[in-house]
Formats: C-alpha cells, sequence, structure tokens
C-alpha cells in the first residue's frame, strides 16, 4: 500500500453545465495539485460532492483520477454513506478500481452511534479491503476517543482526517499514537493551529486551491519556525479561508469559482441542493485571485 503523507489536496468534481462529470478539467485539477507539490490526492469528499453524485457519476471520476494519476501518487476516495452495508461496498469498489486509500465517514442516521456501533463499522471496513481506510472525524460528527484507540491498537487504521474541533483530543491522540498513527489535519480554519497539535499533513479543500502555499506552510512547521508559519498562513491562507467557508451553503461553489477563474476548470458547476455562490461572493474571490496574482 502507498503511504500517505504530508500535503493531500482534497479536489472538487468539475462538472459541465449540464451536471455530467468533466472529465478534461478533472485532469487538469489533478495535474495542478501535483505539479505544486502534494503528495496525493483526494476525490469525492465534500468538497467532491460525493454524497451528492450519483454512483454512475462516482465510479466515472474514480475511473478518472485512477488511470490519469498512473500510479505516481496515492488516490484517495471518498465512500460517504448512511450504512456500513453501502460502505463496505463502496470501499471494496474503490479498491477494484485501483483506488489507494478510503477516506471513510460514520454511518449517517437519525441519531448518534455508540462507541461498540462504531467501532463494528470500522471494522466491517477494514475486514473488505486492503487498502488504508481513514476515518474522518467531522467537525459536527466526532470520532470518541476509545473508537480509535482500538482501531489503532488492533492496527487495523494507521491514518484519520482530524476535523473535529477540540484541541485536546488532537494532543491526546498524538500524545498517544505517536508515530504509530498519522494524522492529517482536516479542519480548513483551523490548519496552522492543529499542525502545531499534532497534525502530521493536511487533507483539506483549501490545499487543493493552495497546494503550494500548504506545502511552504507545513515545511516551516516541521522545521519549528513557529513565528515564519504564524505569519505565512495569516497572510497567504487565511484571507482565503475568510472567503471561502464564510457561507457553508456555498463552499463549494465557491472553491470552484476560484479555479474555473484560474483556468483550471471549464466551469463552477454544482449539484443540486447546493447553491452557487452569491454575486459579492464572486468579486471577493477575483479580489483574492488578483491579490495574489493567481489570475492573469
Amino acid at each position: 500500500m502507498k503511504e500517505l503523507k504530508d500535503i493531500m489536496a482534497l479536489i472538487p468534481t468539475p462538472f459541465t453545465d449540464d451536471g455530467e462529470v468533466d472529465e478534461a478539467s478533472l485532469k487538469r485539477l489533478i495535474d495542478y495539485e501535483m505539479e505544486n507539490g502534494c503528495s496525493g490526492v483526494g476525490v469525492l469528499a465534500a468538497i467532491g460532492e460525493g454524497y451528492l453524485i450519483s454512483h454512475e457519476g462516482w465510479r466515472k471520476v474514480v475511473e478518472i483520477s485512477v488511470k490519469h494519476m498512473a500510479g505516481k501518487a496515492p488516490l484517495m476516495v471518498g465512500c460517504p454513506t448512511m450504512s456500513t452495508f453501502h460502505a463496505v461496498k463502496l470501499c471494496k469498489e474503490a479498491e477494484e478500481l485501483g483506488a489507494d486509500a478510503v477516506l471513510a465517514f460514520n454511518p449517517q442516521g437519525f441519531r448518534s452511534y455508540t462507541t461498540e456501533e462504531l467501532i463494528d463499522h470500522y471494522k466491517a471496513l477494514t475486514d473488505a479491503v486492503k487498502i488504508h481506510i481513514a476515518p474522518y472525524a467531522r467537525g459536527e460528527d466526532a470520532i470518541p476517543f476509545d473508537v480509535i484507540q482500538r482501531l489503532v491498537d488492533a492496527k487495523r487504521i494507521s491514518y484519520m482526517k482530524y476535523a473535529w474541533r477540540s484541541c485536546e483530543l488532537l494532543e491526546k491522540m498524538s500524545k498517544t499514537f505517536g508515530d504509530r498513527f498519522f494524522i492529517f489535519c482536516g479542519a480548513d480554519t483551523w490548519t496552522l493551529r492543529f499542525l502545531l497539535l499534532g497534525c502530521s499533513g493536511v487533507l483539506t479543500a483549501t490545499a487543493a486551491m493552495l497546494p503550494k502555499e500548504h506545502v511552504t506552510l507545513l515545511s516551516m512547521a516541521k522545521k519549528g519556525d513557529i513565528e515564519g508559519a504564524r505569519a505565512y498562513y495569516n497572510e497567504a491562507i487565511l484571507p482565503w479561508n475568510d472567503i471561502g467557508f464564510y457561507d457553508m451553503s456555498t463552499w463549494q461553489g465557491v472553491h470552484k469559482t476560484a479555479l474555473q477563474q484560474m483556468g483550471i476548470i471549464k466551469s463552477a458547476k454544482v449539484l443540486l441542493p447546493q447553491a452557487p455562490p452569491a454575486s459579492y461572493q464572486v468579486e471577493e474571490v477575483k479580489w483574492f485571485l488578483k491579490n495574489r496574482g493567481k489570475t492573469k
């Protein structure tokens, strides 16, 4: 299995104006990430609208991405579902299509699941495939420490995407698991804080928007240049996070608008019920790109 490390870009799924997967734009976007220093690419996570796309579209994105990356770097595939049964099917399909890792979500339902239920869920996924399963502790959907500890101790998982807004839990996991467990920062607006508290890499949509900047930021953090990292983060990355995540009903469209303005993808189309960005958001995107020298 390929090692996951450093900056992995979670990319949006480019669509044509009529909602079909845009193969040419997807390939350009993957190239943009790899040419700017990313160690891998993730598709069909939240930014990739993996929970909104049809299964046919989901499969097409994986097929295109696997073929285009041609084994040069790891490809992670998002498998968000409501049930363990469906998650297992998606994980198996991702593996069969050539993915190197799965970004795995808690089962979604009308209640929170118990520790034992979550452990059973992730055991089922890790039993089903040989590729990496990386649980995603989302900002509104935590994974309890006991779940992660038992999975790590059983050597079922080696990675996770951490976006739960608890610095204390992140520090506890980092100190408890050490080199046995690689924690990716998954909270776009908390990236620097989480890198300083125990995350060893970044797995976010913002990293897809600003890959070179995240490579630089991670390098500074690893070298212990904390003051330099703070100044660089505030100047190069924080303004985008304010624009990109100000309105969570349009955040996918805002990211796509930026990549469209940069000439990387052809359309900023998002899938219903996601809304396109408001006119003032488009103007903010244009300002940021011009200010950062990312448009001609």
